[in-house]
C-alpha cells in the first residue's frame, strides 16, 4: 500500500487508511484527470493492478461513447465554487472493454495541495439484471391473470429467457401435455426443475448459470406452469358447463345454440336444417335388471356409436335418460332419412358391458326445416312416437 500511498501523499494517511477501508471501489483524481489514488476493490473492479492505474488519465476507466460528457462533468465539477457532493448512475469499462453500470458518489474534496475529485461506487449490474427479472416474472404473471391465451404467454415466455440467459432448448411437461417453449438444438448445459404436481421443466443452455439465474428461470417457469393449469381449468369448466358428464355429449346448453346457429344460416343459404331425436327402446329394463352402473356404461357405449356414424360437422347431444339429439346441417329429406337408419342400425348392434349382452333399439324422429329451434325439436319428437306406435326401432320423418 505503500506505493500508492506516496503516489497521494496529500491524502494523509488517515484518510489514505479510511478510504482503503471503504466497502467500496474508490478512486481520486487531480484536476489534469490523473487519478493518484485507487483502493483494491477499485483495481479488481476494472481489471487492472493499481499501480497500472495511479497516474493515468481517469477517463480511461470510462466507456469512449460516456467520456467527453464524463470529461465535461468533472472539469465542472473542479470549476465550482462549492464543489458538488451527489450520487448518480455511472458506466463504467474494464481492462477487457466489458462494461458496467454503476452506483457512485462524485465529489470535490480539499486538500493540503488542492482538490481531487474523489468517485466512490460499486458495479449494480447483476442487481439491475435481478430486478429486471423480477419484474420480467412479474409481469407475465400479470398477463396470466389478465387472462393472456397460451401461445402468447409462451411466446412471451421465450423471449424473456431468450434475453437473459444463452438458452438453446426448453420444454415444459406437464402432467397432462407437453409444451416445447423454444428449440434451438441441445446446449452443453441441461438444467431439469420438477414444477410439482408431475409438472417439469427441461432446458438447455450455452454455458453454466449461476443460483440467480436458474431462480429465474424457476419462477418463469412456475408461473407458464401455474397459468397453463388454470387455463386448463377454465377450459375443463366451459367443457363441463356444455357437455353431458357421462357421455361427453353436447348438453341441452350447447345444443340449443348450435341449432341456433344452424338455422339461422340454413335462413341464409336457404338450405334446411335436420334434427334427428333418438329415443332408446325399453331401455328401462336395462336399469332395472342390471343396475344404473351398467346402464350409464351402456349409454356411453351407445353415444360413441352414434358420434361414429354422423358427419365430423354434425353435433350430438344428450338430452337426459335415453334420449339423444342430433343436428345437421344442408340435409335434405333422403340424407337425414338415410343417417337415421344408419344411426339405427349402429345402435342395433348388440353390445358386451360387465359380461352380459345387451340389444337394444331404437326409436327416430327426423324433422327438416329453417324455423324455430323449438318447432324443429317438437315435431321431430313427435316423429319418434309415431316410430313408437308403428312398432318400435323405426325411423320416421315429420311431414307437415
Amino acid at each position: 500500500m505503500g506505493e500508492t500511498h506516496d503516489a497521494a501523499p496529500e491524502l494523509g494517511e488517515p484518510v489514505l487508511a479510511v478510504l482503503e477501508g471503504l466497502p467500496d471501489a474508490t478512486v481520486a483524481a487531480g484536476p489534469d484527470g490523473r487519478m493518484v489514488f485507487v483502493n483494491e476493490l477499485a483495481a479488481e473492479l476494472f481489471g487492472y493492478t493499481r499501480e497500472e492505474l495511479v497516474g493515468r488519465p481517469i477517463n480511461c476507466l470510462w466507456p469512449e461513447r460516456l467520456r467527453r460528457r464524463y470529461t465535461r462533468n468533472m472539469e465542472l465539477y473542479f470549476a465550482t465554487e462549492h464543489p458538488l457532493r451527489f450520487s448518480a448512475e455511472a458506466w463504467g469499462v474494464r481492462s477487457d472493454g466489458t462494461e458496467f453500470v454503476g452506483e457512485m458518489s462524485w465529489g470535490i474534496i480539499e486538500t493540503a495541495t488542492g482538490p481531487l475529485l474523489l468517485a466512490i461506487g460499486r458495479d449494480v449490474s447483476e442487481r439491475r439484471a435481478a430486478e429486471a427479472r423480477l419484474r420480467t416474472v412479474a409481469a407475465l404473471g400479470e398477463r396470466a391473470l389478465a387472462g393472456a391465451g397460451r401461445e402468447q404467454l409462451t411466446g412471451e415466455a421465450r423471449e424473456r429467457l431468450r434475453e437473459a440467459l444463452p438458452l438453446r432448448r426448453a420444454e415444459l411437461r406437464l402432467a397432462d401435455d407437453d409444451l416445447p417453449i423454444i428449440d434451438d438444438g441441445a446446449g452443453p448445459v441441461e438444467l431439469r426443475l420438477a414444477l410439482g404436481a408431475g409438472d417439469e421443466l427441461v432446458a438447455s443452455f450455452d454455458r453454466s448459470i449461476d443460483a440467480e439465474e436458474t431462480a429465474f428461470v424457476r419462477a418463469i417457469a412456475t408461473t407458464l406452469a401455474a397459468a397453463l393449469t388454470r387455463l386448463r381449468t377454465e377450459e375443463r369448466m366451459r367443457h363441463d358447463a356444455l357437455h353431458d358428464p357421462l357421455t361427453g355429449l353436447a348438453n341441452r346448453t350447447l345444443l340449443g345454440d348450435r341449432l341456433e346457429h344452424a338455422l339461422a344460416r340454413s335462413t341464409r343459404d336457404r338450405r334446411p336444417t335436420g334434427v334427428l331425436f333418438i329415443d332408446l327402446d325399453d331401455f328401462k329394463a336395462v336399469n332395472d335388471r342390471f343396475g344404473h352402473a351398467v346402464g350409464d356404461a351402456v349409454l356411453a357405449e351407445l353415444a360413441g356409436r352414434l358420434k361414429a356414424a354422423v358427419r365430423p360437422a354434425d353435433t350430438v347431444a344428450r338430452l337426459g335418460g335415453d334420449e339423444f339429439v342430433v343436428v345437421c346441417e344442408d340435409v335434405d329429406c333422403e340424407a337425414a332419412t338415410a343417417l337415421g337408419r344408419r344411426m339405427e342400425q349402429a345402435l342395433r348392434q348388440p353390445l358386451a358391458v360387465d359380461g352380459a349382452e345387451h340389444r337394444l333399439t331404437a326409436s327416430i324422429g327426423i324433422a327438416l326445416g329453417d324455423d324455430d329451434a323449438d318447432g324443429l325439436l317438437a315435431r321431430a319428437d313427435a316423429a319418434v312416437y309415431r316410430a313408437k306406435a308403428a312398432g318400435r326401432g323405426r325411423v320416421e320423418v315429420w311431414c307437415a
